[in-house]
């Protein structure tokens, strides 16, 4: 039994457990923790597993530690953005909302097997595959019926088609959505109790409508070979046309403003375009960032808030543009960001590609609550 299927079989039962420390002995906080005790101190047979160890429960087709297991499920009534949270404070590896909810049902019990979990990884399972081997090249009868056998099939394996195909970047897009929702309500409802609501001074200045909010902010690459610079970010983006950047006059300013009108917003929404972080002296300004668009350099993200772009695109929506017949990075592919395709010559196909830009920008808008 693995040291995943173990620790599943305590919680089923709902025994207690310790987390222990090499240097201070017994601790409450996971993150200074080494190895888990399963049971009571008391016992003269208790189990104690190694919290860095890698079980088969796989995230992105790596083994997940044990300890970021067993933190999901101390988590396992948390919102996703408490979740999200701890996980930042305390260095561990974030799992996503829909993987997290599969781990946790079949630490409980509540399911039977899990998508995630790949039961060849483990040496026990190993075993069991190289003795049904052996077993059947031993029996000439068995041998001949397997050759027979027609492959069953179930809704999962006629879902899943010939070739198989990573759907993480979806799990992600709906895990940053709920997050960002989760966190807008959750500072409206903080913003009412510390001011009790819009005073009346407010509601009668503004006409009894909502105080419009910041300009959001897209932020695009400063380097001078990216697609898209401050010389025709403006242009592309408000008359749908693309001109390559040499093409244009030369130095720009660090920030330039795009407005466009959105179906789902009664005025026209003004954006903040800015290529130069440095700019940013407030935190509330990291706030407002609601797309990146990224050259496939992780460098461009030295100076963000958030430097790590598994981070970065959990938080902000990311684009990345290439042309028709370049090759996207295998890294890139990786991160959670919008590929978009741009033809190098075409230039009438750009109005196709600013009316899918702007569809998904007017949702990201919507679910942060963006009036």
């Amino acid at each position: 039994m693995s040291s995943l299927e173990q620790l599943r079989a305590h919680l089923v039962k709902k025994e207690p457990i310790t987390f222990l420390s090499s240097e201070n002995g017994e601790t409450e906080d996971i993150s200074q923790a080494d190895e888990v005790l399963l049971g009571s101190k008391d016992r003269d047979h208790n189990v104690i597993l190694n919290l860095n160890e890698k079980t088969e429960f796989q995230v992105d087709g790596n083994g997940v530690p044990l300890k970021v297991v067993l933190h999901c499920w101390q988590h396992r009534e948390s919102t996703a953005a408490d979740y999200l949270a701890d996980c930042q404070s305390k260095n561990l590896l974030n799992i996503s909302f829909l993987q997290r909810m599969d781990l946790i049902a079949w630490l409980s019990g509540d399911a039977a097997t899990s998508d995630f979990i790949n039961p060849q990884e483990t040496p026990v399972a190993a075993a069991k595959t190289a003795s049904a081997i052996t077993a059947t090249k031993s029996d000439p009868i068995l041998e001949e019926a397997l050759e027979h056998e027609k492959v069953l099939l179930d809704h999962n394996s006629s879902l899943r088609g010939s070739k198989p195909t990573n759907f993480g970047y979806l799990i992600k897009e709906a895990e940053l959505k709920l997050v960002h929702s989760l966190k807008s309500a959750s500072k409206r409802k903080a913003g009412d109790r510390s001011s009790g609501g819009i005073s009346k001074a407010d509601s009668s200045a503004s006409g009894g409508r909502n105080v419009p909010r910041k300009e959001p902010i897209i932020l695009i690459p400063s380097a001078a070979s990216s697609i898209f610079t401050m010389a025709n970010i403006q242009q592309f983006l408000e008359n749908s046309k693309y001109v390559h950047p040499r093409d244009l006059p030369g130095p720009q300013s660090d920030v330039t403003t795009v407005t466009k009108k959105l179906d789902r917003f009664a005025k026209p929404v003004k954006f903040l375009i800015a290529s130069n972080t440095r700019l940013f002296t407030k935190p509330e300004y990291w706030d407002r960032v609601v797309a990146v668009f990224t050259t496939g350099h992780a460098w461009q993200f030295n100076n963000y808030q958030w430097s790590d772009p598994s981070e970065l695109f959990q938080r902000c929506k990311g684009y990345y543009f290439y042309f028709a017949g370049d090759v996207v990075p295998k890294h890139v592919e990786q991160w959670n960001v919008q590929r978009v395709e741009l033809d190098k010559n075409k230039r009438f196909r750009d109005v196709e590609v600013l009316r899918y830009f702007w569809n998904t920008m007017e949702k990201e808008l919507a679910s942060r609550g963006f009036q």
